[in-house]
C-alpha cells in the first residue's frame, strides 16, 4: 500500500511538470549509463567546499538541540498524535524508493526530460543519504528514547529532507516548500513518537540537505578545476583546466 502510493505521487507531479522549461543540466538527463559512476562521485563529492557552509551550520543547529534533548523528550511524552503518524510512513524508505523510481521511470515515459532527470536524481540521493546515515548509525550506536538501538541519525529524516532538496533544486520552490514541510513534519513524528531525539532528527536532515545538494552540483554548474604543468623551450606553463 506504501509503494503503491509512492508511485501514484510520483506519476501525478512529473507528469504535472513535465511542460516546465528544462534546466541546464551536464549529466545524461534520466539516463541509466554511468549511474554507479555519479553514485561513487556522490560519495566523494559529499564533503566539498560547496557543501562546507552547509555542514558546518547544520552542525551548529545539532549542536543547539543537544542541550535540549532529554527535556524535549519529556514534553513529548504524550502519545504520539494520530495526525502525525503518517510522518513515519512517508519518511520510510519503503516510501521513499518506489517515490524515486517511478519519478524516473514517468519521466521516461512521458519524454520528460526534466522529470526523468529529477528521477535519476532522486534515486541517487536516496543511495547517498541511507548510506551516510547507516554508516553514522552503526559507528555511533546510540540508543533511541524508546530504548531500541541505532538512534543516531534519523533516517526517516534524512531521506525526507533528501528528497525535498533534490525536488527544490529541480523545480524551485513550488515544490520545495511543501515537501520540506512534509519532511519537517516527518523529523517531528519521529520526536513526538519516541523513536529519535531531536538531535537525530535536525542531523539526520543535515545528511539529507548534503546529500541533495551533492546529486543536483550539475544543476548549479558544480565542476572541478585541475592544474597541470607543461614544460617549454624557454620555460614552463601551468595549464587550469575546468571540467564543468
Amino acid at each position: 500500500m506504501t509503494g503503491s502510493f509512492a508511485c501514484t505521487l510520483a506519476i501525478l507531479i512529473a507528469m504535472g511538470a513535465r511542460d516546465a522549461p528544462q534546466p541546464a543540466s551536464t549529466s545524461e538527463p534520466g539516463g541509466f549509463r554511468r549511474f554507479a559512476g555519479d553514485v561513487a562521485h556522490d560519495y566523494r563529492n559529499m564533503l566539498s567546499l560547496d557543501n562546507l557552509p552547509w555542514a558546518l551550520a547544520g552542525a551548529v543547529a545539532t549542536a543547539g538541540f543537544a542541550g535540549v534533548d532529554e527535556e524535549l523528550r519529556e514534553a513529548t511524552a504524550e502519545p504520539t498524535p494520530l495526525a502525525l503518524k503518517p510522518g513515519g510512513t512517508y519518511g520510510n524508505l519503503a516510501f521513499q524508493f518506489p517515490l524515486a523510481i517511478t519519478w524516473w521511470i514517468a519521466g521516461h515515459a512521458t519524454n520528460s526530460l526534466r522529470a526523468a532527470d529529477t528521477g535519476r536524481d532522486l534515486v541517487r540521493v536516496q543511495v547517498s543519504a541511507m548510506s551516510w546515515t547507516y554508516v553514522i548509525k552503526y559507528a555511533v550506536g546510540r540508543t533511541r528514547p524508546n530504548g531500541d538501538p541505532r538512534s543516531f541519525p534519523s533516517g526517516h529524516t534524512s531521506a525526507s529532507f533528501a528528497t525535498a532538496t533534490v525536488l527544490q533544486e529541480h523545480y524551485g520552490w513550488k515544490l520545495g516548500v511543501p515537501f520540506y514541510a512534509l519532511a519537517t513534519y516527518t523529523a517531528a513524528e519521529r520526536v513526538m513518537d519516541e523513536k529519535h531525539w531531536a538531535t537525530d532528527v535536525a542531523f539526520g536532515a543535515v545528511i539529507g540537505v548534503l546529500s541533495g545538494r551533492t546529486v543536483t552540483r550539475h544543476l548549479r554548474g558544480g565542476g572541478r578545476v585541475t592544474l597541470g604543468a607543461q614544460a617549454l623551450p624557454r620555460g614552463g606553463e601551468v595549464v587550469v583546466h575546468v571540467v564543468r
